[in-house]
C-alpha cells in the first residue's frame, strides 16, 4: 500500500511542475488587505489552516487566525443583509442581525448563539436562500474557531438546514466553508459524503475545496478517503504540495505503522519538497496518537537540527489529541513534554482554552494535572472563584460523577481551589443535575464542612415544581440522614407547598414518614394553610392535633390574614393559645400576652388598624376569651395616631386584664442567640470571646462537646476535652453521660465505651443513667459484640441496681434491647438477656417484651420451637405475645410444602406436608384457649390478608358469617392505615365482596388515605375504578381527596366534583 502510494504521488506530481514549497505555489487569487498588511489568501491557508488545531487559548488563537478562515468569515459575515420584506424574510433576517450583533459587540459566538439562530431559521427553511446559508456557514465557522464547547450537533443541524433545503443549490463557497468547519471539530463528513454530494449538485471540485477535504479526511485517520481524494486530484492535474503530503501522514496514524509514515516523507522528500513546520507538526501527531512517544522526540529532534520550530498554536493543537487519544503516557509525561517545548517558545505559555477543551473532551484528569501550569492559578487560592470556570465546565460536561468528585478533591489538594466541592454543588444545583448534588453534599459532609440548610433549596424547589410529592418527601429523607433536618422556614416555603394539603392530618402523616416529628412540622404546616386561606381545615387541624404550636411563628401570619376574616382568625388563635395553655404548667399570673401580641402585630401589618375597626375587634377577641395586658395597651397607644388612640382609649376596658404579663416578642432585644440555639461556627467563636474576657466557658465546652458528639466526631470531643484540662476545667460526670449518649444514637460503640471507660475513671461514683447502659447494650449487640454487651449489663445491674425503683421510663429501651438479641436468631442470648431484665426490675411479663422470645425463634427458622415457646408463655405467664406473626409464618410455610409437595409422585410420604398443617391448627387451639375461639377466626383472618391469600380470607370471612366483629375489624384497618399496609386492605376488599356487614366505604377510604400519604396516583384512581364495577357510590369526602392526590400527580381528574 506504502509503495503504491508513493508511486501514486510521484505521478501525480510529475503532472505539473515540481513544488518545492507551498509558498511556490501562486494560484490567481484576489488579494485581501488584512491587518495592515497584503496577504495572499491560498498562502494565508497553506500556513495558518493547515495547522489541524481544533482550538487554543483565546489570546494565541487570535493572533494566530489572522488568516483565511477569520477573513474569509469577516468577508462572510460583513456582507449586506437581504432587504427585509414579507414575515418569513423578516425573522430570517432578524436571526442573522442577531449574530452579527453578538460578532460585532462581543467579539465571539458561542453555541448557544448559533443554537437560537438555528432553531429560528429551522422554521423558515424553505425561505432561505443560497446567499443566505453562505452567511449562515461563515457565522458557524466562526462559532467553531470560538467557542470551546463541543459543537458537533449544531454544526450538524446547520449543514442538514443548508443541504436538504427544498430549493437548495449548493455552491462550492458553501462546501468549502463546511469543510473549514470540520477542521475546527471533529470530522463530520467522509470523502464519499463530499464528493457524492458535488455530484449531485454538479459541482467540479476546484483544488481548495480539495485539499480542505484531504485535510479533513486525513486528520479522521481516513487513509482510504484520503488516496480517492488524491486520485481524483491527479485526474484533474492539481498539484501536490506540502499540505497533500501532511494529510496522508496524519491518515497513517490510525494504521499504527511508523514504515509508513516514513515513506510518505521519502515520497515529499524524492520530489524536493523541503519539510517545514506543517510537515514536522504532521508527523509527531501521527507518531504521538499512534504510541510512538520515542519517535515523536526524534521528529523535534530533527526539527531542531533543520532550524525549525512548531509556534503555540501548533503545540496546542498537538497537546490536546494527544491527550484526546489516551496517549497522554502514564505519568502524563507526554504532555509534560509538549508543555517543555511550549516553554522554550517564543509565546507565552497559556493553556487555559485547551484545558476547557480537554474537559469537554471528557479527558478530566488531563486537564487538572495541566492546571497548575496556568500562570497566577496558584494566587487568591482562598479564594472562592479561583478557577471556578474549569469546575463549572467539569459540571456542564457529561462526565461521570465519581471523575467529578475526584477532581474537585485534586483540586482543593493542589491548593487551587479549596472550595472547589462548593463550586461544583453550586453550578450542579444551577444546572439541575441532581443526582451529582445529592453526591457532591454527601461528599462536602464526609470532607468535615458543615451543610447549610439552603443548599437543599434548589432540589426542593425542583420537585415541588415538577409535582413530585413522592420525590420530595425523599429528599427530605436524605437531608435528615445527612444531619440537617428542615426548619420552619424550609417547611414553610420549600417543602409543604409542594405536597398536598387539603387533609392536613394526612398531610402531617407524610411528614412525619418522611422522618420529621409532629412537633416541627405542625406548625409549618399551620401557617400554610392560614397563607392559603384553608381556615376551616386550619381549626379543625388544630383541634385534632396534639403537638404544640408556635405562636411565635404563627403570629405574623395570622394578622396579615385577619382583614379577609376577621372572626375566623380570632376563633384560630383562642383556639392555640388555649391548646398551648393546656400544655403547659405556667400559672395564669405573668403568662404571655399572646392577645396583645396579636393587636401589636395586626397595628404594625400591612394594612393596619382603622377607627372602625377596633370596637368589633376587641369585642370579638373577648368573644373568645383573648385578652391584652397593660404592656401591650401601652405600646399599642404610643404606636398609633391620635384619633386610633382615641379609640383604643375608649374601648380598651373590654379585653384589658393586668394580669397578663408581657406581649413576647417585644422583650426580645437582644439580637445575640442563646448558647442552646447557636451553631458548632458560633459557639467557636463565642468561647474564644468568653476566654478573651476571662469568663466562665464550661456551659459553652460542653455544649459544644455535645454537639461535636451528636455529629459523631470523637477526635473533637477528644481535643476539646484536651483544652478544658489544659485551662483547668474538668469535664463534669453529666458532660460526659451526655456525650456518651450521643454516641449511641450516631451509633460510634467505640467512642460511647470509651467514653464510658474515662467516666469511672475520674467520677468513680458516678452512676450512669440506666437507659444510656441499655441504649449501649443494644448497639453493641446490633453490631455483633453480644459478649460484651451482656458483661457490661451485668456489671451495670450489680453495681447500681441495689433497690426496686420505677422502670417505667426504661420499658421501651429495654425492649428494644430483647428486639436486638432476637434479631440475632440466638435464643439462649434472648433468654438470658429476658431474665436478668426481668430480675432486676427492668421490664415486666407482658406481650411486649415476651415477643422477643417468640420472635426469635420465628427469626431462626423453627416454626415447632415458637409454637412451643407461645405454648410455656401461656401457660407461665397468661398471655400469648405475637400470636399473628406466628399465624403468617405457618401459613407461608404451609403454602410452599403445598407447592413443593404437588411436584412430586403421590406415593411419597406425605407427613412432612400436615407438619404445618397441625402447628396451624395447634396454634389456633392456644388463641382459642387464650382468648376465646371468634377471636382466633378473626386472627386467622389479619393472618391470612397479611400473608397475601386472599382466598382463604374469603372462607375464614364466610365460616365467621354473623360472628364477625365490625368493630375489632375496624380497629385492625386503623392499624393497617397506620403502618400503610395497603395490601392487605385490598386483600380484605376482595375477601368481603358480597358481604353486607362490612362497611366497604370505609376500607375505601382507608386505603385512599394511604396512598394519599404515599403520592401513589395510579393507586389512588384504581380504587375509584373498583367503586365503579362494583357500583358503589363514593362520597364527596372521597372524591374531593382523590381529586387532590391526582392534581399533585398531574394526573386527569375523570369526574367532577359537586
Amino acid at each position: 500500500m506504502a509503495v503504491r502510494l508513493r508511486l501514486l504521488l510521484q505521478f501525480a506530481a510529475l503532472k505539473r511542475p515540481l513544488i518545492t514549497h507551498s509558498a511556490n505555489y501562486r494560484p490567481k487569487l484576489l488579494v485581501k488587505y488584512v491587518n495592515g498588511r497584503h496577504l495572499d489568501l491560498h498562502n494565508a491557508r497553506s500556513l495558518c489552516s493547515t495547522t489541524f488545531y481544533d482550538g487554543q487559548s483565546a489570546s494565541t488563537e487570535r493572533r494566530a487566525e489572522n488568516s483565511l478562515p477569520k477573513s474569509s468569515t469577516s468577508e462572510v459575515v460583513n456582507s449586506p443583509l437581504p432587504p427585509l420584506g414579507e414575515i418569513d424574510k423578516s425573522e430570517i433576517s432578524e436571526a442573522f442581525k442577531m449574530l452579527k450583533m453578538k460578532l460585532e459587540k462581543l467579539g465571539q459566538l458561542t453555541v448557544s448563539d448559533l443554537e437560537r439562530a438555528l432553531a429560528s431559521l429551522e422554521a423558515h427553511s424553505d425561505d432561505l436562500t443560497d446567499g443566505d446559508c453562505e452567511k449562515l456557514l461563515g457565522f458557524t465557522l466562526r462559532m467553531a474557531q470560538d467557542d470551546y464547547r463541543p459543537c458537533a450537533s449544531v454544526v450538524q443541524g446547520v449543514w442538514k438546514l443548508c443541504s436538504q433545503r427544498s430549493n437548495a443549490r449548493l455552491t462550492l463557497e458553501h462546501i468549502d466553508l463546511y469543510l473549514r468547519i470540520n477542521l475546527h471539530t471533529d470530522p463530520l463528513c467522509t470523502s464519499e459524503d463530499i464528493l457524492d454530494l458535488m455530484e449531485t449538485h454538479q459541482l467540479e471540485a476546484s483544488y481548495k475545496v480539495l485539499e480542505s477535504l484531504i485535510l479533513v479526511v486525513g486528520r479522521s485517520g481516513d487513509l482510504a478517503g484520503a488516496t480517492r481524494v488524491l486520485a481524483l486530484m491527479k485526474e484533474r492535474n492539481l498539484p501536490v504540495t506540502e499540505t497533500i503530503f501532511s494529510a496522508f501522514i496524519m491518515a497513517h496514524a490510525s494504521t499504527d505503522d511508523c514504515k509508513s509514515i516514513e515513506s510518505v516523507l521519502g515520497a515529499m522528500t524524492s520530489m524536493q519538497i523541503t519539510p517545514t513546520s506543517i510537515t514536522y507538526e504532521a508527523m509527531m501527531y501521527a507518531y504521538g496518537v499512534s504510541g510512538h512517544a520515542a519517535k515523536m522526540k526524534q521528529v523535534e529532534t530533527q526539527m531542531k537540527q533543520a532550524g525549525i520550530a512548531l509556534s503555540h498554536a501548533q503545540l496546542t493543537w498537538l497537546l490536546l489529541h494527544l491527550a484526546k487519544s489516551g496517549q497522554s503516557g502514564a505519568n502524563f509525561e507526554n504532555l509534560d513534554y509538549v508543555v517543555q517545548l511550549m516553554r522554550e517558545s517564543e509565546s507565552r505559555l497559556d493553556l487555559s482554552r485547551t484545558i476547557l477543551q480537554l474537559i469537554h473532551c471528557g479527558c478530566l484528569r488531563e486537564a487538572v494535572y495541566l492546571m497548575p501550569l496556568i500562570p497566577l492559578i496558584h494566587n487568591n487560592n482562598h479564594l472562592y472563584a479561583n478557577a471556578a470556570v474549569y469546575v463549572q465546565e467539569m459540571v456542564y460536561a457529561h462526565t461521570d460523577i465519581s471523575l467529578i468528585v475526584e477532581m474537585c478533591k485534586q483540586l482543593q489538594l493542589q491548593e487551587i481551589n479549596r472550595f472547589a466541592l462548593h463550586v461544583a454543588l453550586e453550578h450542579a444545583l444551577r444546572m439541575k443535575k441532581e443526582e451529582l448534588a445529592w453526591l457532591l453534599l454527601r461528599v462536602v459532609k464526609e470532607s468535615g464542612c458543615p451543610l447549610r440548610e439552603h443548599y437543599f433549596w434548589p432540589l426542593l424547589c425542583m420537585n415541588a415544581v415538577a409535582s413530585e410529592p413522592a420525590k420530595l418527601l425523599e429528599c427530605v429523607r436524605k437531608m435528615i440522614e445527612m444531619g440537617q433536618t428542615p426548619g420552619l422556614e424550609t417547611l414553610r416555603d420549600h417543602i409543604i407547598p409542594g405536597l398536598i394539603v387539603s387533609h392536613p392530618d394526612l398531610t402531617l402523616q407524610m411528614l412525619t414518614r418522611a422522618g420529621l416529628t409532629l412537633t416541627m412540622a405542625a406548625t409549618p404546616l399551620l401557617i400554610v394553610l392560614i397563607k392559603n386561606s384553608m381556615l376551616n381545615q386550619a381549626i379543625e387541624f388544630v383541634k385534632k392535633q396534639k403537638a404544640t404550636f408556635s405562636l411565635r411563628n404563627l403570629m405574623a401570619h395570622l394578622a396579615s390574614a385577619w382583614p379577609s376574616n376577621p372572626r375566623t382568625i380570632i376563633e384560630l388563635l383562642a383556639l392555640i393559645i388555649k391548646k398551648n395553655k393546656e400544655d403547659t404548667t405556667e400559672s395564669e399570673v405573668g403568662e404571655d400576652d399572646w392577645g396583645g401580641q396579636f393587636v401589636l402585630d395586626l397595628a404594625a401589618s400591612r394594612t393596619g388598624l382603622s377607627v372602625e375597626k377596633i370596637r368589633p375587634l376587641f369585642e370579638e377577641l373577648r368573644k373568645n376569651d383573648v385578652t391584652i395586658s397593660e404592656s401591650s395597651a401601652d405600646l399599642l397607644m404610643t404606636r398609633s395616631n391620635r384619633s386610633i388612640q382615641e379609640a383604643i382609649r375608649n374601648n380598651i376596658n373590654i379585653i384589658l386584664d393586668p394580669r397578663m404579663g408581657q406581649p413576647p416578642k417585644e422583650q426580645e432585644y437582644n439580637i445575640l442567640p442563646h448558647p442552646r440555639s447557636m451553631t458548632l461556627e458560633e459557639l467557636d467563636g463565642h468561647m474564644v470571646e468568653l476566654q478573651s474576657k476571662g469568663m466562665n466557658v464550661r456551659g459553652t465546652l460542653r455544649k459544644l462537646m455535645l454537639q461535636h458528639a451528636t455529629k459523631n466526631q470523637p477526635q473533637h470531643v477528644l481535643a476539646l476535652m484536651k483544652k478544658a484540662k489544659e485551662i483547668g476545667i474538668k469535664a463534669s460526670a453529666g458532660m460526659m453521660a451526655g456525650i456518651i449518649a450521643a454516641y449511641v444514637s450516631c451509633r460510634n460503640a467505640d467512642a460511647a465505651l470509651d467514653m464510658l471507660s474515662e467516666l469511672q475513671v475520674q467520677h468513680a461514683g458516678f452512676s450512669l443513667d440506666s437507659f444510656k447502659i441499655i441504649d449501649l447494650c443494644t448497639l453493641l449487640i446490633e453490631e455483633g459484640r453480644s459478649e460484651e454487651g451482656v458483661l457490661l449489663l451485668e456489671e451495670y445491674i450489680e453495681k447500681n441496681v441495689k433497690v426496686a425503683f420505677d422502670a417505667t421510663g426504661i420499658r421501651r429501651n429495654c425492649r428494644n434491647l430483647l428486639m436486638a438479641a432476637a434479631t440475632t436468631g440466638d435464643c439462649e442470648l434472648t433468654s438470658q438477656l429476658f431474665s436478668k431484665l426481668l430480675g432486676c426490675g427492668f421490664v415486666r411479663a407482658d406481650n411486649l417484651t415476651l415477643g422477643a422470645l417468640v420472635k426469635c425463634r420465628l427469626n431462626s427458622g423453627d416454626l415447632a420451637a415458637a409454637v412451643t415457646e407461645a405454648e410455656t408463655i401461656l401457660k407461665k405467664y397468661k398471655c400469648l405475645p405475637m400470636r399473628i406473626e406466628i399465624l403468617i409464618h405457618l401459613i407461608h410455610h404451609l403454602k410452599c410444602q403445598n407447592e413443593s409437595m404437588s411436584c412430586l409422585d403421590e406415593s411419597r410420604d406425605s407427613g412432612k406436608l400436615n407438619t404445618a398443617g397441625s402447628l396451624l391448627d395447634h396454634m389456633l387451639n392456644l388463641i382459642a384457649e387464650c382468648h376465646g375461639p371468634r377471636r382466633a377466626r378473626h386472627d386467622l383472618l389479619f393472618a391470612c390478608l397479611e400473608a397475601g391469600q386472599p382466598v382463604e380470607a374469603r372462607k375464614v370471612v364466610q365460616n365467621l358469617g354473623e360472628e364477625l366483629d365490625m368493630k375489632l375489624l375496624n380497629r385492625q384497618f386503623d392499624r393497617y392505615l397506620k403502618t400503610e399496609q395497603d395490601d392487605a386492605l385490598r386483600h380484605f376488599l376482595t375477601a368481603s365482596r358480597g358481604n353486607t356487614l362490612v362497611d366497604r366505604h370505609r376500607v375505601f377510604s382507608s386505603l385512599l388515605n394511604i396512598y394519599y400519604v404515599q403520592s401513589a396516583g395510579d393507586k389512588a384512581l384504581s380504587l375509584w375504578t373498583m367503586m365503579q364495577e362494583e357500583s358503589l357510590p363514593p362520597s364527596e369526602t372521597f372524591l374531593s381527596t382523590l381529586a387532590s392526590v391526582l392534581a399533585a400527580n398531574n394526573m386527569k381528574i375523570p369526574f367532577q366534583i359537586q
